[in-house]
């Protein structure tokens, strides 16, 4: 037997990422939106597409800010007053449809009011304090420093060494700029700028100013005992320390509206006319593409071979972006519709007739991939009867019910929401409590599946809500 390299012929098959596979790909995650600044981008880059003229603009429907979009597909159900201080104090750190013309919606947003930023409205006030040159720069600096939620978390003394700053001035500016408006902003973590705001609002509370700097993280927990034992004071008047921090801010920043808005357009609109469900996909108002004649007229000349393969490569180009859009909206329109086949008894009845489904159901159902599916309804947006919902919104799992089905995990959610919302707060539902509620509504589900829903709901345990009650009014 011979043993050494030799040349050998093999067949085999695999899958060639090409260019264009890849730009079909990532135009099914796109939203409406961003498939419009695509289509833009592409104008500009190939000269081989053209935008198609029409008489009469399209029209879309209304633009919805992101806030409100959330606002509505939790179907204005209010949020709990329950105060959870881990959440918040924690220390870890259609074709036509009659709307505005969309041809200048992104115009609209794009020139939507900006406002002054909080870098601008901090550095306007510095201006206002006699500083000098150098102390003056160092406040630039720090303000550039600060983050989203309004803290400075690089470590003073290594800024110092860095930037060749005395370290006791670079204090001394920074303790000016947490006195600014936002009160607060610049300090290093939630402790810090509630301990700031307690001592600037509330100048003469020692035990407010105690509480904050030594027993926040028992706050957290609710172990009134333990703080009224350190404190040496009731209970009581620890209850009444925890209302003062509930006037202030963890985030600082988040109190300074200089942003602007995000704004949602729904990708599909869905309306019941008559017994029958109407799909509207939201993208008549995105330009329609074509290649221009003369171009195609000039791939049929004789050219040079770098500009033969450079025309050509625009070309298939040109072609495979066309033919993207029409399959994206055809794949859309049919997910939909799948969708509404599946949750017919929600887009009737509402939110609690939601069921169970995946998207292997959806996949198997049509014939296509789960990863077809999952790009297809993600950064989507629908608008029904009950609110906007992203498409990803329809998919959840489900617990068993006393008839042998499934109920969506989603109903469930509202179900123990509402529970909690309408319970004798001197006296809040265990979840053993909830669990009894469940199953006389013909759910099972065990007590622990109460409790991981609770948490993700953010409602406290019955022993915390009851607890708290107290520090409502």
């Amino acid at each position: 037997m011979k043993i050494g390299p030799a040349i050998t012929h093999r067949q085999t098959q695999k899958l060639v990422m090409t260019h264009d596979l890849r730009q079909s790909i990532e135009l099914l995650s796109l939203s409406t939106l961003e498939l419009s600044d695509k289509i833009q981008s592409e104008l500009m880059e190939n000269p081989l597409l053209d935008e198609v003229g029409s008489d009469e603009k399209a029209k879309m429907p209304e633009l919805f800010s992101f806030e409100e979009v959330k606002r509505i597909e939790k179907l204005n159900h209010e949020k709990s007053t329950d105060v959870n201080w881990q959440e918040t104090y924690s220390i870890e750190g259609p074709k036509s449809y009659n709307q505005e013309a969309s041809d200048r919606n992104q115009k609209y947003i794009e020139s939507s009011s900006r406002g002054e930023s909080l870098e601008e409205h901090l550095l306007n006030q510095l201006r206002l304090i006699r500083l000098t040159k150098l102390e003056f720069e160092m406040g630039e600096v720090l303000i550039s420093m600060i983050d989203d939620k309004g803290f400075i978390t690089q470590n003073l003394n290594e800024l110092a060494v860095e930037m060749n700053y005395p370290e006791l001035k670079l204090r001394k500016v920074l303790k000016l700029i947490q006195e600014l408006d936002p009160i607060g902003i610049g300090a290093k973590d939630i402790q810090e700028t509630l301990l700031v705001q307690a001592k600037i609002l509330f100048p003469d509370n020692h035990l407010l100013h105690q509480l904050i700097g030594e027993f926040l993280t028992d706050l957290e927990k609710i172990d009134y005992k333990k703080i009224a034992r350190n404190l040496k004071v009731s209970e009581d008047e620890v209850s009444h320390l925890a209302r003062f921090i509930k006037k202030l801010e963890p985030y600082p920043a988040t109190l300074f509206q200089g942003k602007k808005t995000d704004y949602v357009v729904p990708d599909v609109v869905v309306k019941e006319i008559g017994n029958e469900f109407n799909i509207f996909i939201n993208d008549e108002w995105l330009p329609k593409l074509s290649i221009q004649d003369e171009y195609k007229e000039l791939l049929n000349t004789k050219l040079p071979a770098a500009e033969k393969e450079y025309f050509q490569t625009k070309f298939s180009s040109a072609q495979w972006l066309i033919r993207s859009i029409q399959q994206r909206r055809q794949t859309l329109q049919k997910v939909v519709s799948c969708i509404i086949d599946f949750q017919v008894d929600f887009f009737r009845g509402g939110i609690t007739n939601i069921k169970p489904l995946t998207l292997k159901e959806v996949a198997e159902k049509l014939g296509l991939h789960e990863s077809t599916i999952s790009r297809i309804t993600t950064n989507k947006y629908i608008q029904t009867t009950w609110g906007i919902f992203e498409l990803k919104w329809f998919f959840s799992s489900g617990v068993k019910s006393a008839e042998g089905g499934k109920e969506s995990s989603k109903k469930i959610h509202e179900i123990i929401r509402n529970l909690v919302k309408n319970e004798d707060e001197a006296n809040p539902l265990s979840d053993q409590d909830i669990v009894d509620l469940m199953e006389k509504k013909g759910i099972e589900i065990a007590r622990r599946t109460v409790a991981k829903y609770r948490k993700v709901l953010r409602i406290l345990p019955s022993n915390q809500r009851k607890r708290i009650s107290s520090l409502k009014g």
